[in-house]
């Protein structure tokens, strides 16, 4: 820490010792015009637009050495985390950072697999379907159990009740028993509670969102192009519907009724979904632009360096230009993966536990764990959960500029390649200057909606 000597008049600093602060390693900088230059510090997530000269006193002296020259701007730097004290650890607060994330207690969220089955059959689908499926009733009495043996063990301020599949409306009479013994548990314990639904939405009606409107409720619900696209990929098992306009109805439902909504549509792109965004804008105009977001996610089998980046681009300025939030690789990410956190379990529809949504095939070779039905509590298989919730950064992020936004892979993607350095930006196909600005649009437009 320096110390300094104030006159309370003359406002002088008398410097005792030298080089007592230092550049951030975490800043990011590119020439986004002639002459002028983005700054971005993925330590603080702040950012600044410099000239060349300003930008020439911070590349050419050290952090001392711009106090002196220029005070206005070492102070801007200081406070904006641009350049730190000496014995500030950077590194170690992003990861301390990580590992409060993963430890937090302050909310427990439970995923529930109500089924592996789903009513519609999209080509790129990674998961192993299982007809017919949906909770026992062992499984449903069995989360109830754990919503409040978890919480007797640990007590936590809010329960997130995530519900997945398979289309997890399939089964919308295990949901609801679910959810309305969570209601009666949290009012009872002063505890909120936040349902989280991924889903098409083809099958949800006006008497479903009716009854969910007195909650706060997030969803995840998926468009594939425009009209035609979109039911070409999202084909129904039976029947001849218009998955399109069901899901549109269901979203306009929500929309109007459920008061404490947040939608993330997630746009599955290929090449030709990007090409039909003017006409996915046009449809969902009537989204409230503070309440929704749009994911912006290339379909996994697509080859990284296939994607038309001049498209891609041009449907990230549009959304922009729409005022949507597009969260395409969005940092910081804030928080790890929810299934990197301790307080977190998925319970399949059978009663067998695991963590990550992403998995193929919920089977007992995949299982992380089983119930204790006397107790409620889960019996989690210790040295690979140990290792699934493990600090595996790899060094080369820990060096990244990026590390304390992006935070690194998850561990199951580092479990899944340990002989392989991977890097989120793998799979963008954004050059470090595109990602940025669009990383800096973002945020002007995330704080003009909720300033």
């Amino acid at each position: 820490m320096r110390v300094a000597t104030y006159n309370r008049h003359l406002c002088f600093r008398i410097k005792v010792y030298m080089d007592s602060f230092k550049k951030s390693k975490y800043v990011v900088v590119e020439e986004v015009q002639d002459k002028i230059f983005l700054y971005y510090s993925s330590l603080s997530n702040e950012f600044m637009l410099l000239n060349s000269t300003k930008s020439s006193t911070i590349q050419n002296n050290s952090a001392d050495e711009i106090e002196s020259k220029d005070p206005e701007l070492f102070n801007i730097l200081l406070d904006k985390k641009f350049i730190l004290e000496e014995d500030f650890n950077e590194t170690g607060t992003i990861t301390r950072k990580r590992r409060e994330s993963i430890e937090s207690k302050d909310w427990y969220q439970i995923v529930v697999n109500t089924t592996l089955d789903c009513n519609l059959n999209c080509w790129y689908c990674y998961e192993n379907k299982v007809k017919g499926s949906r909770l026992t009733r062992e499984a449903i009495e069995a989360i109830c159990s754990n919503i409040l043996a978890q919480f007797s063990h640990s007590p936590y301020k809010a329960l997130k009740l995530s519900f997945f599949g398979g289309e997890p409306f399939m089964y919308w009479k295990g949901m609801r028993e679910i959810i309305e013994f969570a209601d009666s548990f949290c009012k009872d314990n002063n505890v909120t509670l936040i349902l989280d639904f991924t889903t098409n939405a083809t099958l949800m009606n006006e008497r479903i969102i009716d009854y969910l409107s007195k909650y706060q409720c997030h969803f995840q619900i998926t468009l594939d192009g425009s009209e035609v696209t979109h039911n070409l990929v999202k084909k129904p098992l039976s029947g001849n519907s218009n998955s399109y306009r069901k899901t549109l109805s269901a979203l306009k439902l929500i929309t109007e009724k459920i008061n404490k909504h947040l939608i993330a549509l997630r746009i599955n792109f290929d090449n030709r979904a990007l090409n039909e965004i003017d006409s996915i804008i046009n449809d969902i105009s009537f989204l409230n632009r503070k309440r929704s977001y749009v994911i912006v996610k290339k379909v996994w089998q697509i080859d990284t360096e296939d994607v038309d980046k001049g498209s891609l681009l041009q449907v990230l300025q549009k959304l922009f230009d729409n005022r949507f939030l597009p969260d395409y690789y969005i940092m910081p990410k804030g928080d790890v993966c929810f299934a990197e956190r301790e307080n977190q379990v998925l319970f399949n529809y059978d009663g067998n536990i695991f963590k990550c949504t992403t998995i193929c095939s919920f089977d007992k070779d995949n299982s992380l764990g089983e119930l204790n039905t006397d107790t409620g509590l889960v019996r989690w298989n210790e040295p690979i959960l140990s290792e699934w919730l493990g600090d595996m950064q790899q060094q080369q992020c820990l060096e990244c500029k990026w590390y304390g936004a992006c935070f690194g892979p998850c561990n199951r993607q580092l479990m899944a390649n340990r002989d392989t350095f991977i890097c989120t930006f793998d799979s963008m196909n954004l050059d470090t200057k595109e990602y940025l600005m669009y990383l800096f649009k973002y945020n002007l437009l995330m704080n003009e909606l909720y300033s």
